[in-house]
């Protein structure tokens, strides 16, 4: 038996080994750098199709939730948003309006997720966890109300103020007094 036949037979041999090691090592490190919603990949899949989605929250929110360290050079298009300055009370609050297309919301769904959700070897999100995790779960309800294939009423729009309750965005729990 020459060298090559013998080289065959051990990689027939061992196929099996190293599938089951490859499969192994992939369930193994799900969840090491996300724990995403089980919700998450059909709410991308909706936020895909919309044209246009509308954010309501106030310019530090929105400057500390865009940039993500899952950020790549891939993502110029998204950092041309500009927010809108509201009129009126809401802008004397400091809220602004943020339109993004479909491909934007899907990009800004992952930065979240990215660091709302971090998983055991994601040493390297921002410490922004809070915010990023108030402003998904803003979203998700607004996102996972879209009806593919329908034309929506009204541009679907999330709002992350609690002085303003909306009914995409529950208000955040009321503090617990402390004795």
């Amino acid at each position: 038996m020459s060298s090559y036949q013998r080289l065959r037979r051990l990689r027939r041999a061992y196929r099996p080994v190293v599938l089951a090691g490859a499969l192994l090592l992939t369930v193994a490190c799900s969840g090491m750098l996300t724990k995403s919603p089980p919700e998450h990949a059909a709410r991308l899949d909706k936020a895909a199709g919309v044209s246009r989605f509308e954010i309501t929250c106030t310019r530090d929110m929105w400057d500390e939730t865009r940039d993500s360290s899952r950020d790549s050079a891939d993502s110029t298009k998204f950092d041309e948003v500009e927010p809108r300055k509201l009129g009126g009370e809401q802008g004397a609050r400091g809220l602004v309006t943020v339109t993004l297309t479909g491909p934007q919301l899907v990009e800004y769904l992952r930065k979240l997720d990215h660091d709302a959700h971090p998983g055991r070897l994601n040493t390297e999100h921002k410490n922004n966890g809070p915010l990023a995790r108030r402003m998904y779960n803003a979203l998700a309800p607004v996102v996972d109300g879209v009806k593919p294939g329908q034309t929506p009423a009204a541009v679907p729009q999330a709002v992350v103020d609690d002085a303003a309750v909306s009914a995409g965005s529950p208000p955040s729990p009321a503090p617990s007094a402390k004795r």
